[in-house]
């Protein structure tokens, strides 16, 4: 009885010295070593990678929306996305499957793919949130 209340123990202090290493600055917390943030970069990327293809088509449906008077552009964006999105997938899914290849080898910060992380946000993506210019009408020419 007392060999397991002294193993306990003992494991107890093992687990609780690193936290208490970094008991300085309490808003800092305990910093993850940086190859296990790629690796676990890499498992996100690789889990979420099939998410590629409904976001890409919401994404570039609802972009179409703001200038698609009938609708036809919307639906039009939406079998593009489809597309975007299995391209999407498998670049998101080349990356995570890079990242947890190569997590011991140190270039942690930079990630193959932006964004680094699934995310629902056409600037993100693409860069702008502007939607582009309608261009149903034809510009009035001067004699009219």
């Amino acid at each position: 009885m007392t060999k397991g209340k002294l193993l306990i123990m003992g494991m107890l202090l093992l687990f609780t010295t690193p936290l208490l290493s970094y008991a300085d600055d309490p808003s800092e917390g305990p910093s993850i070593p940086k190859p296990i943030l790629k690796v676990g970069r890499g498992f996100v990327n690789t889990i979420s990678s099939p998410l590629e293809i409904p976001n890409q088509m919401y994404l570039l449906a609802d972009h179409a929306n703001n200038n698609s008077k009938y609708g036809l552009r919307t639906a039009a964006a939406t079998i593009e996305g489809f597309f975007m999105g299995i391209g999407f997938m498998c670049w998101r899914l080349g990356a995570g499957v890079y990242d947890i290849i190569t997590f011991p080898i140190p270039n942690y910060e930079n990630c193959i793919i932006t964004p680094p992380y699934f995310t629902v946000s056409f600037e993100a993506y693409y860069g702008t949130d502007t939607p582009e210019p309608s261009v149903d009408a034809p510009p009035l020419s001067e004699g009219q």
